[in-house]
């Protein structure tokens, strides 16, 4: 039935997890105990709380992990609790543990939706901006010259023909290198034919090629796997922004990446962690703090962010800089159409 209202605020605060309750959270094995009072570490009883005596308790936890506990005191027959009293109790808890988990991971499968969904939305806002800003621009001015041009060719004015002509010509042209740009910038085609590790070595020798590095070393342990495709694009592109602030600011000879998948025992998926390092000038972290468009941090920031990831850089002055993230791995198979 549980307390009312009117009961609970007689009782005063709950719980805090203050003596055998906090107690409880740090074991590994159930405490049972016939006297509450007798036990050195019973305090935190509010004045107005209801006596209590006989007390079992079991921690609910999955692996090394404490999800909470469940524990019940004053057994209906005045007696303590018996030892087949806690095997019943422990496997409620386990249970518990179970229940908790699966909801655990349910709220993380809906937060990855949320953060697939946010990530595509945020490519169509960048691909709307690009056409009208871009694209559309070209074609719009194309289409005027040779309007220009037709009424020249028509009219027997043969130098303004040529002149609109070449014009529009010129801005098709124009649009053509556009719209390879706006699909390369969206998406990659070697991350269609060659994967995430492919992909992401390709992009290691050509960076390699145009910094001039002495060495780059490029190391992973995802050959063949393929993950959602908005997943692969926001890694690859935020390994791009890191190589490319390496190339344009490190000064560096050495570099590496590291592309590792890692097992995470709390989360449906495995975790994808990238790092970029590299042994050049460095820089103070903090003094780059709202500066971002210079180093390229926070479009690195928001995509890992997007796809509910983490983000870290460690530099400073003579130690080079590591950039470091990691991202839920989401498999191709749940891509998802918004």
């Amino acid at each position: 039935m549980g307390l009312s209202a009117a009961q609970e605020a007689r009782i005063g605060e709950r719980p805090t997890g203050k003596g055998l309750l906090g107690l409880l959270l740090k074991r590994n094995e159930p405490l049972r105990i016939a006297n509450l009072a007798d036990h050195p570490q019973s305090a935190g009883f509010p004045a107005n709380h209801p006596p209590m005596q006989s007390f079992l308790g079991v921690p609910i936890r999955r692996g090394d992990t404490c999800l909470g506990s469940l524990y019940l005191t004053n057994k209906q027959d005045g007696k303590p609790f018996t030892e087949q009293d806690e095997i019943a109790v422990q496997a409620l808890g386990a249970y518990a543990a179970v229940a908790i988990h699966n909801l655990h991971m349910l709220a993380r499968q809906r937060s990855l939706v949320s953060g697939l969904i946010a990530a595509q939305e945020e490519e169509r806002r960048a691909i709307a901006y690009e056409l009208h800003d871009g694209l559309t621009q070209y074609v719009m001015a194309s289409h005027a010259h040779l309007e220009s041009f037709r009424a020249a060719w028509l009219g027997s004015d043969q130098d303004r023909a040529a002149r609109e002509l070449d014009r529009g010509l010129r801005y098709l042209k124009d649009a053509v290198v556009e719209s390879r740009r706006l699909v390369n910038g969206l998406r990659t085609l070697a991350l269609d034919d060659l994967g995430l590790a492919g992909a992401v070595e390709q992009l290691c020798a050509e960076e390699k090629l145009r910094a001039g590095w002495i060495e780059l070393d490029f190391m992973h342990n995802i050959a063949g796997q393929r993950y959602a495709k908005v997943l692969e694009t926001a890694i690859y592109r935020v390994a791009q922004e890191a190589l490319t602030n390496a190339r344009k600011h490190a000064k560096a000879s050495r570099v590496r990446v590291l592309l590792l998948q890692e097992e995470d025992d709390t989360n449906a998926h495995p975790r994808i962690s990238l790092e970029v390092r590299d042994w050049g000038c460095g820089f103070v972290v903090d003094e780059k703090t709202g500066d971002y468009a210079h180093v390229g941090l926070q479009s690195m920031i928001e995509r890992t962010s997007l796809m509910g990831g983490d983000y870290a850089i460690d530099s400073a002055p003579t130690r080079g800089t590591i950039v470091k993230a990691t991202f839920p791995g989401i498999p191709a198979q749940e891509d998802f159409e918004a």
